[in-house]
């Protein structure tokens, strides 16, 4: 387990921080309008990523770990993916309204990738590495637009990305040995209405983070906001699809409580740094993942650690409900979790038009969906387990509290105060991780 973890979490890392990196470069030297519009282009595209995935994704997934014929699943899921994106790309005739539409003529293009079927077969390495390239190098290049193109930041983003799909593609194809181009065949759609609970439950979690970008210019009007909007919630979907990943590099294993316990202790461990480093070096946190240009959002971005840090507690019971197919109850809890989420955005921007209520919105929509999850696949011994090794891993923040009164919130001290508390855990936790390893 901590070789698999090891090698993911350096391909992982490796693509999230250049990627953070690179928006931080670009909320530096872009202007509030280039990064509204790369928001809107991005949110956009992830949006049309969702709607191709929807329910279908997560049903191909489990039905490709638990299935010996997965051949046949991946090859009925595929053309079910590429015939809806075909559909798709007609919604791209909205582009005469709005030039962002045009985005939907390469959901084809992203329907045909397979990266799914890795995690279901269990190659989460080999989909790890894939979700670096598609990482790294369009951000990589937004970087040089941002310096040299401004104007065409977006251009190159999306082209970037259609390029690196396009190769990544064929190596998927490759290496699982099956067929790149699968023929569309329209009454495979049929495959997404008998997956349309999990669809809900795939676009509610989309909106419960970036989705919000397609709500919040509607209601928020100043574009410094927008702006702030976008570096944070993308920051924040990294930081759960980092999780994410996690998750399905231990599907197959998944259906042990005891694997299930330590995905969430990690999980913990992970949300503990997070949102303690906002909270204790508020100032440190923001200018180094965001820059002094947002030092007047703070109270954001603190919440939004605060939410990501929910989102940890109990993230096995999401897997734990689709392993049990519990998907209508999973679709009405991630629905409403959502719909409150943006709710409360949308009434809060009438009495608070700043970032702060995006951070409340999220906190509220991730308590929801924490709850609903325990409420349907939770147990008190399940609870009970995660709450005794959140409580004194918690009080080890004590450390780099210590450090934050004794010496100032600065970067040094940050990277101090976190550093022993890093080594207190790996002391408290690194041979239970060892001997399950070894199981």
């Amino acid at each position: 387990m901590i070789k698999r973890i090891s090698t993911i979490a350096i391909l992982t890392g490796a693509g999230q921080l250049l990627s953070i990196f690179a928006l931080k470069y670009l909320s530096q030297h872009g202007t509030a309008d280039e990064l509204k519009s790369m928001g809107e282009a991005d949110s956009l595209l992830q949006f049309i990523i969702s709607l191709i995935a929807a329910g279908l994704q997560s049903v191909a997934m489990r039905n490709i770990a638990l299935s010996s014929d997965w051949r046949q699943e991946y090859l009925d899921t595929q053309s079910a993916r590429l015939s809806f994106s075909i559909l798709l790309a007609a919604v791209s005739v909205l582009g005469i309204i709005k030039g962002n539409y045009l985005l939907f003529l390469i959901a084809p293009i992203l329907a045909l990738s397979g990266d799914y079927a890795l995690y279901g077969l269990g190659h989460p390495v080999v989909g790890a590495t894939v979700a670096l390239l598609r990482v790294a190098l369009p951000y990589s290049l937004i970087i040089l637009a941002a310096r040299y193109w401004p104007g065409a930041l977006v251009a190159v983003y999306v082209g970037t990305v259609v390029v690196v799909y396009l190769i990544t593609n064929l190596f998927i194809s490759y290496y699982l040995r099956t067929p790149y181009f699968i023929v569309p065949r329209f009454r495979k759609l049929l495959l997404y209405l008998n997956s349309l609970s999990l669809g809900i439950v795939n676009l509610s979690i989309y909106f419960l983070g970036l989705g919000l970008l397609l709500v919040v210019p509607y209601f928020y009007h100043d574009n410094h906001v927008i702006a702030v909007a976008f570096v944070g919630l993308k920051v924040y979907v990294i930081y759960k699809g980092v999780l994410r990943i996690v998750h399905q590099a231990f599907l197959k294993d998944m259906i042990r409580d005891s694997v299930q316990l330590q995905v969430d202790q990690l999980s913990i461990l992970l949300g503990l740094c997070f949102a303690g480093s906002a909270i204790i070096f508020p100032v440190s946190f923001t200018n180094l993942l965001f820059g002094s240009k947002y030092a007047g959002d703070t109270l954001f971005l603190q919440l939004m650690a605060v939410a990501a840090l929910i989102y940890s507690l109990f993230l096995s019971m999401s897997t734990n409900v689709l392993l049990q197919r519990k998907d209508k109850k999973y679709a009405a809890i991630s629905a409403t979790a959502a719909l409150v989420t943006m709710l409360a955005v949308m009434l809060l921007a009438r009495v608070r038009p700043k970032a702060d209520s995006l951070g409340i919105g999220l906190c509220l929509g991730e308590t929801l969906w924490m709850a609903g999850l325990l409420w349907v696949s939770g147990t008190t011994g399940i609870v009970r387990k995660r709450i005794v090794f959140l409580l004194p891993n918690l009080a080890m923040l004590a450390v780099p509290l210590l450090s934050r009164c004794l010496f100032g919130d600065s970067q040094l001290y940050w990277l101090c105060g976190f550093g022993g508390f890093a080594i207190i855990l790996l002391i408290l936790h690194l041979k239970k991780f060892l001997l399950l390893a070894s199981a």
